[in-house]
């Protein structure tokens, strides 16, 4: 996928301080299923200087969503700070699990591909409750007008990664391409509680590897 989003727009917004660490592509292209109307959305992860943090200067945790127009295509792009992706993970997010993991990074690096392992490594049952949160607002979303079968659709593919997560322990972005009804989708949501309460993964996260992680980074960025 071609990048036309001007970087050097998100970097006035980071106020030219925040180096980005690598951006990723989610939403519908992340699971194959965009339409030519879709937008491309992209989180821009980035790390905020490690001297400004330890003079106690109030750093963004997130950077304000940007909505661009570049080659015909419309770029929906937000920005996260590396210590409140590492939190969230913690804590089992499932966006942050997206981001970390999505199949299209638009500006690869090392940093993500070893964050991408880190979480793979570190699956957990605590998860369950953000994916089940997600799905059960993406079903709700089905009420709205203007977006039928949208609502069933993301939630069932939602519910489908948590499903094989919880059971296999593994990353899968699988679309979801028919139209799901009702029913389909409250079984589905059955499914992923079995899942849950079968799963044989640890209850949460080791913790532990994921701060030394961000320490590693927070100190090499101070020694550049």
């Amino acid at each position: 996928m071609k990048l036309c989003v001007d970087l050097r727009e998100l970097a006035e917004i980071a106020n030219n301080r925040m180096k980005t660490l690598f951006i990723s592509c989610v939403g519908s292209h992340m699971w194959g299923m965009q339409s030519p109307e879709s937008d491309i959305d992209l989180v821009m992860i980035y790390i905020a200087p490690t001297r400004a943090i330890l003079r106690g200067e109030r750093i963004s945790p997130t950077l304000r969503q940007l909505i661009t127009a570049r080659g015909g295509e419309i770029y929906d792009t937000l920005g996260w700070e590396i210590g409140h992706l590492i939190n969230q993970l913690i804590k089992g997010n499932v966006n942050a699990i997206w981001y970390a993991t999505s199949p299209l990074v638009i500006k690869p690096s090392i940093i993500q591909e070893e964050l991408s392992a880190l979480v793979q490594a570190n699956l957990c049952r605590q998860t369950y409750h953000s994916i089940k949160g997600m799905a059960e607002s993406q079903i709700k979303s089905e009420e709205k007008p203007g977006i039928a079968g949208k609502g069933y659709r993301t939630a069932l593919r939602t519910m489908d990664f948590g499903i094989a997560l919880l059971t296999e322990g593994r990353i899968c972005f699988a679309p979801v391409m028919h139209a799901p009804g009702a029913e389909e989708v409250m079984e589905k949501m059955g499914r992923l509680e079995e899942a849950y309460e079968a799963s044989r993964l640890p209850d949460g996260p080791d913790e532990d590897a994921f701060r030394e992680f961000l320490l590693r980074l927070r100190m090499e960025e101070m020694a550049r």
